[in-house]
């Protein structure tokens, strides 16, 4: 598949940009293109609720330097964890290892953020002209996920510990995060949509032997596709597409935002570059194929750890997916990855 449209190119002076979605990315986006002189409009209503994230190390370095919060005030009412307890395949022990994180309320946090954009940036419900359009919401229609896979969570009473639990089951896995305050964070990940997603996560929990660390079950569920995906729109002349619009993540790796961030960056850093004068095919194939690439390395550690957990006819199925998709995008990766893109500014310059 053609990489790059042929269409117009928006070259140097092209200064006026649109971003659809005021999550993470979005906004992160909308940040760097007014720093670095565009026009911006942040187009639409503002996004759903946000859940609470789990923010890990590396994740919160890119977030604080990116939005310069070098004293962490963007995290202020978070609850610090330190470690996490994993339980992982058939008659394996638990084994505790240091994982610093901070649980954010991530509505919370997005609105901190928008307070935090520049002044020249705009609001508008229908988007003016534009020489660049970022879509950060929305999924484009046509990309099937890898895998059938679904999230269970709900919030329940639980001890405000630093300790984050996860262990697996006959059917998936399950994990609680403390969220402070006396609640926390119940998920529960299996192949087949279950009938009754309450009852089915209570039992989870209990064959899972995390009972003993959950007050009592959520009393409330939700049940969201968790299968890995990446758009096969990613970026043409005048468009790029970022977080939740171009890429999930299976929630097993735990690293969603810090992703979200990075494809916001690295859209940012496009732009400039095209602006500026730099060969606009060639960082547009750039980013695409870091996508691509990061993608690829994400459904290999999702097949090494569903393989060594799961061996039940559903995640049999789910893994030759995987399979499948892996052969798939291995033939569209070069033998040789790309370089990164030259920003000349520091926020950005370790990013991608």
């Amino acid at each position: 598949m053609n990489e790059v449209r042929a269409i117009p190119m928006p070259g140097p002076g092209a200064d006026r940009v649109a971003v659809h979605g005021a999550g993470l990315a979005g906004l992160t986006c909308a940040l760097l293109a007014a720093r670095d002189g565009f026009t911006v409009t942040l187009v639409g209503t503002p996004s759903a609720p946000v859940p609470d994230l789990v923010l890990n190390e590396a994740t919160i370095a890119v977030l604080t330097r990116v939005w310069d919060d070098p004293e962490e005030r963007l995290l202020d009412g978070g609850h610090q964890l330190t470690g996490r307890s994993v339980r992982w395949g058939r008659d394996a022990a638990p084994v505790q290892v240091p994982a610093s994180a901070v649980v954010v309320d991530g509505q919370r946090l997005v609105d901190a953020l928008e307070q935090r954009l520049p002044t020249a940036v705009r609001r508008a419900e229908v988007a003016p002209a534009a020489d660049w359009t970022v879509r950060a919401a929305v999924r484009p229609a046509g990309n099937p996920p890898v895998g059938r896979r679904v999230l269970l969570a709900g919030h329940a009473p639980m001890p405000s510990t630093a300790v984050s639990r996860m262990a697996t089951t006959g059917r998936g896995w399950v994990g609680v995060v403390p969220v402070g305050n006396g609640r926390g964070l119940v998920q529960a990940m299996t192949p087949v949509p279950p009938d009754d997603p309450a009852g089915f996560l209570a039992e989870e929990i209990e064959a899972a032997g995390l009972g003993g660390f959950v007050t009592e079950p959520p009393p409330q569920v939700t049940v969201m596709p968790a299968a890995p995906w990446l758009s096969r729109q990613r970026a043409e002349p005048g468009r790029l597409h970022i977080g939740g619009a171009v890429l999930r993540l299976d929630p097993v790796s735990g690293s969603g935002a810090g992703h979200a961030l990075r494809t916001a960056i690295l859209a940012a850093a496009v732009i400039r570059g095209i602006r500026d004068g730099h060969p606009a095919a060639d960082l547009l194939g750039h980013y695409h194929r870091r996508l691509g690439a990061a993608f690829h390395d994400h459904l290999t550690g999702c097949a090494v750890h569903y393989r060594a957990a799961f061996d039940s006819p559903e995640w049999t199925g789910e893994l030759h997916i995987t399979a499948t998709a892996l052969t798939g995008q291995a033939a569209q990766l070069h033998t040789r990855r790309a370089g990164p893109v030259f920003t000349g500014r520091r926020d950005v310059a370790a990013m991608t």
